[in-house]
């Protein structure tokens, strides 16, 4: 069923033209006094309590009621501004607009918000009793005007409802304002009227007249009544008593505003570690691309800067109250930060043709909140320029707000992308002129900020935007880097990058951008290497292309300060202990089964592969196999036996055979009966034996070897029957060699070892 056919079977007129109780105009003033001066008499009929219990009232008529005397008449007299002047009416609340799920979100809006147009009109054919009865005690009538004030749809917002969207939200849009305006109106004739400061006071305890509201009113009918808002304004402000309260109030939203821009931009370009986060109406950026999220911060961020605006606009003294607070100062850096972050995001998005109609939306809104930047600033601008007027008699105040103006400039200029939108909406040169011719400037700090903008790359390409006579500053700020005509794109004089690929070294690169940045400490590496990127890694063309001012588009484009980040380093390779390529097993039980090993290993032994056992340190190193005992394999075709090699007698091995003596052949006849080639496994202490009786065969006899030698005599023949020669020789060498001191006794030398470490305890 469409909305048109809803609509037409939708009675209105049921829900307010035959109320339960109907309204009765009793209101009556001879006395010419305030509406909440007056008490008026009010009259009515009840049932008697001792009706007969034969009469059937539900039957019977009104008629016979009367005529029986069923009835008792009762009067009272009550104030005029009381709710029991009140009939039985229905209110219905406003249903806000949604611009991201159209069709299911939006699907109630004519229907529910015909319903609130029919409760405006019912407020606006009211007398001025019954208004302000339905005001200040029917507490449905309060929350149905507070609903739209709470969920407004702002003009940029209004612009996309096409068809009976459009239609219905125009009637609200009318029919609130004069709800709104007879609200105000306290005065109506003779008769009907109250004291302006109670119906102010009743307007801000029922909050229908607060600074939130007043800004809301002002975004709202700023363009098309100008009138409504002057008399809002004039109202909220005029109260002399509560002049602190407002100014706290301004002071508070100034604060808030402040506030939620950097909390807009710490949640597109995230937070500082140190930084206080305050929950705002956002949600966190999610991890995955959401279009809709992004529409929810540009339409929050466009909101937050039109309230700002709206409320120096209707409270003047607010804008020096901003600028004690550093707020102009900061509006630079966050149009930067939030937008530049915002167009790399929606860059070349799929989103831009599956959500054609969101994504124009999200740049129609981008566009716009950057125009609302370059507005509030120029607000404090115009203001320091004011003051600077106004003060012409008074050098020292007017040097202040100069001051003040130099500074927000030179603010300005460190973010160039928005000192070059400013400047191509307000030239700042024009503003110059206008202070020189007023007051006291230092005209080298003015031309310097003028030079410095015409050289930036970005102040270029909006002149060549201007030269295509595109006026209106939406248009000029249509792109973060705006497209350059067709015209413009094909001029062949201007210098660009060569199409051939010129390898050049990381150490060379570092160099020429060491060198060009000796010339300009200006620039940063980033952009310099991208320079060099362009013309091929030729240092004197990037020197003669900057000094002429004649680089590419592409170019000048860039930040001339970017710095350059370098790749992140590539993450090392984990050691794998599994090395060669690895087998593929559909499941653990093929794995478990893999019998490939055991069966390669099988084939090499039967084959009689020599092994040749290189590690020396390994720890599962087995002696048995010391002595080049050959084993025979049976079930090997090959008939030669197959020795086994020891690698530790490797280098000694001719020599152990040139030196063996008759004495460990000897001593091995008894060994060697019981032994046998084919013992797998021999005793380890007869294997130990055997080699320490070899070994000590080889040792001289003082080492106490075998009986080649004997040991030195040093007794030789009793006293006086001489000595032999070599008891004389052995003698001497004994005394040569003997130790100085007594060497009986080591435990002293034993404990001074261990005390420095020498030996374990």
């Amino acid at each position: 069923m469409s909305i048109e056919t809803r609509l037409s079977k939708l009675k209105l007129g049921d829900v307010l033209d035959q109320p339960i109780y109907q309204y009765i105009n009793v209101f009556k003033n001879p006395g010419k006094l305030p509406i909440n001066q007056i008490h008026i008499e009010r009259t009515w009929q009840e049932l008697k309590k001792n009706i007969p219990s034969n009469f059937n009232i539900l039957n019977g008529s009104l008629e016979d009621v009367e005529k029986q005397a069923y009835l008792e008449t009762k009067t009272e007299v009550i104030p005029a501004l009381d709710k029991r002047w009140l009939p039985k009416v229905a209110f219905f609340n406003f249903e806000p607009l949604s611009l991201l799920h159209w069709e299911q979100a939006n699907a109630s809006f004519v229907v529910k918000n015909t319903l609130y147009i029919d409760s405006l009109d019912y407020l606006l054919k009211c007398d001025f009793h019954q208004f302000w009865c339905t005001v200040l005690f029917e507490t449905s009538a309060v929350a149905a005007i507070q609903s739209l004030l709470l969920n407004p749809i702002l003009p940029f917002e209004s612009k996309y409802l096409q068809g009976e969207y459009l239609e219905v939200y125009r009637s609200v849009y009318n029919k609130f304002l004069l709800v709104y305006d007879k609200l105000l109106d306290f005065n109506k004739s003779e008769i009907e009227f109250m004291n302006l400061a109670f119906g102010l006071s009743k307007l801000k305890e029922n909050k229908l007249l607060t600074l939130p509201i007043v800004i809301t009113l002002t975004l709202l009918y700023k363009d098309s009544n100008l009138s409504f808002i002057n008399k809002v304004t004039e109202l909220y402000f005029k109260d002399t008593t509560e002049v602190e309260f407002y100014i706290q109030e301004v002071d508070t939203m100034i604060d808030q505003q402040l506030v939620v821009l950097e909390m807009i931009g710490g949640h597109v370009c995230g937070f500082d570690a140190s930084a206080t986060i305050v929950p705002i109406t956002i949600e966190k950026r999610p991890p995955v691309f959401s279009l809709s999220w992004i529409y929810s911060v540009v339409s929050y961020l466009l909101y937050t800067l039109q309230t700002s605006s709206a409320l120096f606009q209707v409270y003047k003294p607010g804008i020096e109250m901003a600028l004690n607070k550093n707020f102009a100062y900061r509006l630079p850096f966050i149009y930067v930060k939030i937008y530049r972050e915002l167009y790399e995001l929606i860059d070349e998005r799929e989103e831009s043709k599956t959500q054609q109609e969101l994504f124009k939306i999200v740049i129609d809104t981008m566009n716009a909140g950057r125009t609302e930047f370059v507005e509030l600033f120029h607000t404090f601008i115009s203001h320091c320029l004011d003051q600077a007027l106004k003060y012409m008699g008074v050098p020292d105040t007017q040097q202040l707000y100069v001051e003040t103006y130099i500074r927000l400039l030179s603010t300005a200029l460190e973010d160039d992308y928005f000192i070059c939108d400013y400047n191509a909406t307000y030239s700042i040169a024009t503003q110059n002129e206008m202070f020189e011719s007023c007051c006291d400037v230092d005209s080298t700090r003015t031309q310097f900020i003028v030079s410095c903008i015409e050289k930036l790359p970005r102040n270029k390409k909006l002149m060549e935007l201007s030269k295509l006579q595109r006026q209106t500053v939406e248009a000029v700020f249509r792109d973060f880097t705006p497209i350059v005509s067709d015209e413009l794109e094909v001029e062949k004089s201007l210098p660009g990058p060569s199409r051939r690929d010129v390898v050049v070294e990381n150490s060379e690169v570092e160099r020429k951008i060491r060198n060009i940045m000796d010339m300009f400490p200006h620039l940063g590496d980033g952009f310099v290497l991208q320079c060099l990127q362009s013309y091929n890694y030729n240092p004197e063309d990037v020197i003669n292309a900057i000094l002429e001012n004649n680089l590419p588009p592409h170019l000048t484009e860039i930040p001339f300060d970017s710095i350059r980040i370098p790749p992140e380093p590539e993450l090392e390779k984990p050691v794998l202990a599994y090395r060669g390529k690895k087998p593929e097993y559909n499941d653990t039980l093929a794995l478990l089964n893999d019998k490939s090993e055991i069966k390669a290993i099988k084939k090499l032994v039967l084959e009689g592969v020599q092994y040749n056992y290189d590690n020396i340190y390994d720890d599962e190193y087995d002696d048995r196999d010391d002595d080049n005992v050959a084993i025979s394999i049976t079930d090997n075709p090959v008939t030669e036996e197959m020795p086994i090699f020891n690698p530790n007698r490797q280098k000694s091995k001719v020599s152990e055979d040139e030196e063996e003596s008759d004495v460990e052949q000897e001593t091995q006849k008894g060994a060697s009966s019981d032994r046998n080639k084919m013992n797998f496994c021999e005793n380890p202490a007869v294997l130990r034996e055997r080699r320490a009786t070899r070994y000590k065969a080889k040792q001289p006899v003082r080492m106490g070897g075998s009986s080649q030698g004997k040991a030195p005599d040093v007794v030789g023949k009793p006293k006086g029957q001489g000595q032999d020669k070599s008891t004389i020789l052995n003698r001497q060498k004994k005394n040569v060699n003997k130790s100085s001191h007594a060497n009986h006794n080591r435990k002293s030398g034993a404990q001074w070892k261990r005390s420095g470490g020498m030996i374990p305890s």
